[in-house]
């Protein structure tokens, strides 16, 4: 109800919000821009000085090289011996100033001298006539010419002066400088470009590549700042948002460009958008703090009130209440009975008022449970009790079952406390009537159970009569074979003995082994059939166990071309049981499945593991010939096989439903043509990961 209160004032305060977020979202974006901007304006002035500072290291250089006795008698007198005095001179030159090269021109603009005369050779047939730089240096100036960068060679500025003999120009002096030497001495965490119309000359790591200013500037965009000043914001081919400041130099016709990343910007915005609307929320919860504790003391004073009238009429309803109600203090001695606890009791008002609850408790019953409820009565361990017996004492010293309920009452200083006393001995008289009954009729039950259990027990014996007889037939038809040919083996033996012909009789012994161990698995599934399941089981990761088998049957499964399908989930799983008997379920299993595979154009075996969070199911799946109806109703019956005669005892079946029934678990099979699954379904103690 007191909601709509507040709706105009968090209006108001989300407006005030809002726009002060606007405002100071919009003067720390201009306060960083302007930041931007002078750092900008350094890094310009830093690289222009650099830039100038490193042509003028090398404007004197032409004239040094006009200034050379040597070089003024090979343009008068052109020899092989001066060509090669001057071209080392050069060489030497160029290495000390550290340009790119130096050469000699004569007045037609051919190559007399060169400092890289050892390596360019062909350098000696190029014309410089056209050249700006020869040009102006036949007018008598010093000569400037920059060369923009192409596919095929990268940039230069050339700079070339007249030399003079007697007033009389016989040639010119020029120096080659490839841009990359004024890059070298630049500041390299800057980025920056150094362009002319339109034309990147160089610039640093992340532009290298770009030949063209348009073509790495997508969008431009100028931008007013709060002190009036402008600032050029643009887009760059990778996406990136910079600031571009850009100063041309009238002298020698270059732009030089500065770009920074606006990320730090954006940054500092962003910052500044959170710290201000973290301010607004703190000064809105503030305000709301404030406004509520004014609404809970107005709320305060109008439940005192209410309590107060409504006192009364609580007093009046305990009065009359149809059970016994006690309120106790945080000591637990009693403040108020109402008129049916004074009757259960057998007390007044006046008499037990003051006293402790344990007073009216049996001194047996109270040492229990009741005294270490009690004794937490007024601190913060003290639990709500409901409904639990206990026995009471009156005041005539007789005893009562009750039922026994407390639960702490806060009010604003103190904590008191309700008893509610119910007595059930109408009750305890028909619970002593009904387990009369019970008893005679759980005697009535234990009679007729025990005449079941001998009929039941003349039933398993007459099956284990039918059972026997199936066992004998086929145990004595499995075990008829290999004697027989154990007798012939041995028979032969000793004739091979007689004749002294012992490589045969190693091969007729082997065969004899061999029959052996046929029929060692044979009675072995007979102990395994009488296993005895064990009387404690332990915790065990049933897919270790299938892991095992697995790699046991890899063989088998390789010799019959059979393409296994088992997708491994990375799951800790365990079940109660034993990994013997586990292993003994799933060798089983896949057993039958590579016996089902035999003679199958394309045999496929596929394990699939299921588990939810009570259960794991493991599926065994064949695309074999399939089992048919009548079959699968007998499969798990002693002695019950699908095999032709001489293959099985028709016990692999039987021992592993009964391993699976001793660990709590269930098998199920389907089948039709060309399809079998077996499921063992076994319950899961615990399990640490999720399953799906």
């Amino acid at each position: 109800m007191q909601f709509p209160r507040f709706v105009p004032l968090a209006l108001l305060m989300l407006v005030l919000s809002l726009m002060g977020t606007t405002l100071v979202t919009q003067f720390v974006r201009d306060w960083a821009l302007t930041d931007l901007k002078e750092s900008g304006e350094s890094q310009l002035l830093s690289i222009i000085s650099q830039t100038r500072s490193e042509l003028a290291d090398y404007k004197y250089l032409p004239f040094l090289i006009s200034q050379s006795g040597d070089v003024s008698e090979l343009l008068r007198d052109p020899s092989p011996d001066r060509i090669a005095r001057v071209s080392r001179y050069l060489e030497q030159t160029n290495l000390v100033a550290g340009s790119t090269a130096l050469f000699v021109l004569d007045v037609q603009g051919r190559a007399q001298a060169f400092s890289h005369w050892r390596a360019q050779q062909d350098f000696y047939s190029v014309s410089h006539r056209q050249q700006t730089y020869f040009l102006q240096a036949l007018e008598g100036q010093q000569g400037f010419q920059l060369v923009l960068p192409a596919a095929e060679s990268d940039g230069a500025v050339y700079l070339s002066a007249p030399i003079y003999v007697k007033s009389q120009l016989l040639g010119v002096a020029t120096v080659r400088l490839d841009l990359e030497l004024f890059q070298a001495g630049l500041d390299q965490t800057s980025h920056y470009l150094f362009s002319k119309a339109g034309h990147i000359l160089m610039a640093s790591k992340p532009y290298q590549s770009v030949k063209q200013l348009q073509s790495l500037i997508q969008k431009q965009q100028i931008t007013k700042l709060y002190d009036g000043s402008e600032i050029t914001l643009v887009e760059l081919e990778d996406g990136k948002r910079s600031v571009l400041q850009t100063v041309t130099l009238d002298d020698l016709g270059w732009q030089v460009s500065v770009l920074n990343d606006l990320r730090e910007v954006t940054r500092i915005q962003r910052n500044a958008t959170l710290f201000t609307i973290a301010f607004f929320i703190v000064i809105s919860l503030l305000v709301f703090l404030l406004r509520e504790r004014q609404l809970k003391h107005i709320s305060r004073r109008e439940t005192q009130q209410a309590l107060e009238r409504s006192e009364s009429r609580q007093r009046d309803i305990i009065n009359n209440a149809h059970v016994g109600m006690i309120t106790l203090d945080s000591q637990g001695r009693i403040l108020f009975i109402n008129p049916m606890a004074m009757q259960q009791f057998g007390v007044s008002m006046p008499r037990v008022k003051g006293t402790y609850i344990g007073d009216l408790i049996e001194p047996e019953v109270y040492q229990g449970v009741m005294k270490r409820v009690l004794d937490r009565l007024g601190t913060r361990g003290f639990a709500p009790v409901t409904a639990m017996e206990t026995v009471a004492k009156r005041s005539d010293g007789n005893t009562f079952p009750m039922l026994f309920s407390i639960k702490q009452m806060k009010r604003e200083a103190t904590a008191n406390y309700l008893v509610t006393v119910i007595d059930i001995t109408p009750r305890k008289r028909l619970e002593r009537a009904l387990q009369q009954a019970n008893d005679q009729l759980e005697h009535q039950v234990q009679q007729r159970t025990q005449a079941l259990r001998e009929a039941q027990g003349e039933l398993v014996q007459a099956e284990k009569m039918a059972a026997l007889g199936r066992m004998s037939s086929a145990v004595v038809h499995e075990l008829n074979q290999p004697l027989t040919a154990l007798r012939t083996y041995i028979a032969i033996c000793r004739q091979l003995i007689e004749r002294q012909e012992t490589e045969q009789l190693d091969g007729n012994l082997e065969l004899i082994n061999d029959l052996i161990s046929r029929m060692t698995v044979l009675t072995r599934q007979l102990k395994t059939f009488a296993y005895q399941k064990p009387q404690h089981l332990s915790p065990v990761d049933p897919l270790l166990a299938l892991d095992q088998v697995v790699n046991l049957f890899r063989g088998r499964i390789e010799e019959q071309q059979i393409e296994l399908l088992y997708p491994r989930p990375d799951l800790q799983l365990q079940v109660s049981g034993d990994s013997a008997r586990l292993e003994q379920i799933f060798v089983n299993l896949l057993s039958n499945g590579c016996d089902a595979l035999t003679g199958v154009a394309e045999p496929r075996l596929e394990i699939g593991i299921h588990c939810d969070t009570e259960n794991v199911t493991i599926d065994v799946v064949d695309n074999g010939a399939g089992i048919d109806e009548q079959s699968q109703a007998q499969l798990f019956e002693p002695f019950f096989t699908t095999k032709p005669i001489g293959e099985g005892l028709g016990l692999g079946l039987p021992i592993v439903r009964s391993i699976v029934h001793d660990l709590r678990g269930v098998i199920r099979v389907n089948s039709r043509s060309g399809y079998t699954c077996f499921s063992v379904t076994l319950p899961l103690i615990r399990q640490s990961e999720e399953c799906s």
